[in-house]
């Protein structure tokens, strides 16, 4: 980990090397916390967590050094990692005595896959088995057996005497934090510095970025290592070797975590190099064989995977449904033939804004539904602008054809997957965080550049949403004025909203138009 300020004034002058600097935060580090978390023998408790900090921080400090160094780079990754060790371990002190009252919060954990899974991986720590078994299908907690193992790993060498889960929190924001200079430099190295500085504040800031990258969670570790897989996407041309051994590493480590998150990952980048590598090498036959071998290939895995996604989609749909009577009796007026796409619908708001505030949660659930909400509501309007915009692009934009399709896919796939799960849905969408915040970053600076409306007209129609749905979560659960039934909110949604786009689509053609007469008539 970098400390701007004096540490950075200090390494900058040569006058503490990253081993001292390591050292020392490790050892502070260890001391506060293992004074936090006092369970076990002292001593192990010092030596483990300090080594395994101090190791983190002299990586990150190396890695900064590598990425070209920085004021700018060094908050990154200080905040990027501090942030999110300090809610981490924050929220394993504070859930027990603030959250509610069961099993999973009661020891101190966000989410119950976290729980069950780093259970496990301590019982297995402490069996003396051998780790690979890990990988055995016997451990339901972990279905590829990677966080299990490496989880266990951890206990077994850095904490034999005691169960310490803030090991794996620490591992996982380091796994985090190690991306960031490596999405920065890539962004930057493809794109421009100001765009390589907003996404990579975004991947930092991003709420759910911050909320499941702060626990026991895969998360961390698979976001961290598509940066990483990024950058070797990214300078495959001018780095080849660096570049095959970034993508090797990274996506082998990303299967041992889920083989699912890895291949979606690898078709992406794939992608990305055939469109900025591949296909302006070759002749014009073979980059139409090419196109042709990757819808071929891409065919085959929608109806290969198709009976598996659609029983897993099914069920989590079901499980949606079940959790929320309103939900179920919408569905029953509409009839079953709509129930999939209004889940899936229901889905991609989600979190949705307005019921977070309406909630009757406990106070830090209540913080971190709005928290989340108000990260997910304000890259809405700019993941849906490219969609209005693409035409207006010059040539030589295809990667931006292509980001805006993949991350568009990406979030519909994780709503049809995980339904209006609250949860599930964001959490499926937050592994490809670091291209929606480089696609939320480019389009910012895109808008200025073309002087669109488009932003501005989009963010329009989700006040209207935003109004019509605070309107009718709060008369709900308050009662404060007249309710509007669910299905005239939508229609009064839907025809607002087709006023506003059919009007802007409008507009912008007669404006064009009219631009165009006056040019000619010149």
């Amino acid at each position: 980990m970098i400390i701007p300020g004096k540490g950075y004034s200090m390494l900058h002058r040569g006058k503490l090397g990253p081993a001292s600097l390591s050292l020392i935060i490790g050892l502070i580090s260890g001391v506060i916390i293992s004074l936090l978390f006092s369970a076990g023998n002292p001593w192990i408790g010092v030596s483990g967590t300090s080594l395994l900090i101090g190791l983190s921080c002299y990586v990150l400090i190396k890695t900064w050094h590598w990425a070209g160094g920085g004021k700018t780079l060094a908050w990154m990754i200080f905040l990027a990692f501090s942030i999110r060790i300090l809610i981490g371990l924050g929220a394993s002190l504070i859930l027990p005595v603030a959250g509610y009252e069961e099993e999973v919060q009661n020891a101190g954990y966000l989410f119950f896959d976290a729980y069950t899974r780093d259970q496990q991986a301590w019982h297995f720590a402490e069996s003396g088995r051998s780790l690979l078994l890990s990988f055995q299908n016997e451990f339901w907690t972990d279905q590829y057996g990677g966080l299990m193992g490496l989880s266990a790993v951890l206990y077994r060498f850095l904490s034999p005497d005691t169960h310490r889960p803030h090991l794996i929190i620490i591992l996982g924001v380091f796994a985090f934090s190690l991306g960031i200079p490596f999405f920065w430099k890539a962004v930057q190295f493809r794109w421009t510095e100001k765009i390589a500085s907003l996404a990579a504040w975004i991947l930092i800031f991003y709420p759910d970025s911050i909320l499941f990258s702060s626990s026991q969670m895969r998360e961390p570790f698979l976001i961290g290592l598509f940066c990483i897989a990024f950058w070797g996407a990214v300078h495959w041309g001018t780095k080849r070797k660096q570049a095959v051994l970034a993508l090797a590493i990274s996506l082998c480590l990303m299967g041992l975590i889920s083989l699912l998150v890895m291949a979606a990952v690898s078709s992406a980048l794939f992608l990305w190099l055939w469109l900025e590598d591949f296909s302006t090498k070759l002749n014009q036959r073979l980059v139409l064989a090419g196109w042709l071998a990757i819808f071929l290939v891409l065919f085959a895995t929608i109806i290969l995977g198709n009976a598996w996604f659609e029983d897993t989609a099914r069920w989590d749909l079901l499980l949606t449904e079940r959790s929320s009577g309103w939900v179920a009796k919408s569905i029953g007026e509409i009839g079953g033939q709509a129930r999939i796409p209004f889940m899936v619908g229901y889905g991609l708001v989600q979190p949705l804004l307005p019921a977070a505030l309406a909630d009757d949660a406990i106070a830090i659930w209540k913080s971190i539904g709005i928290f989340r909400s108000l990260g997910w509501f304000m890259l809405i309007p700019f993941l849906i602008t490219p969609l209005f915009i693409l035409f207006k692009l010059e040539p030589g934009k295809n990667s931006y054809i292509l980001l805006t399709f993949i991350v568009s896919a990406w979030i519909l796939i994780s709503s049809i997957r995980a339904g209006g799960d609250q949860w599930d849905n964001p959490r499926y969408r937050t592994i490809f965080i670091p291209w929606m915040a480089l696609l939320v970053s480019w389009t910012f600076f895109l808008v200025r550049e073309l002087k669109s409306p488009w932003l501005f007209r989009i963010f329009f129609v989700e006040i209207i949403f935003l109004a019509f749905f605070t309107n009718w979560y709060f008369s709900r659960y308050f009662l404060l004025w007249k309710r509007l039934p669910f299905w005239e909110n939508i229609i009064w949604v839907i025809g607002l909203t087709s006023i506003v786009i059919i009007g802007g689509l409008l507009w912008d053609f007669y404006r064009q138009k009219a631009i165009n007469y006056h040019r000619d008539q010149e």
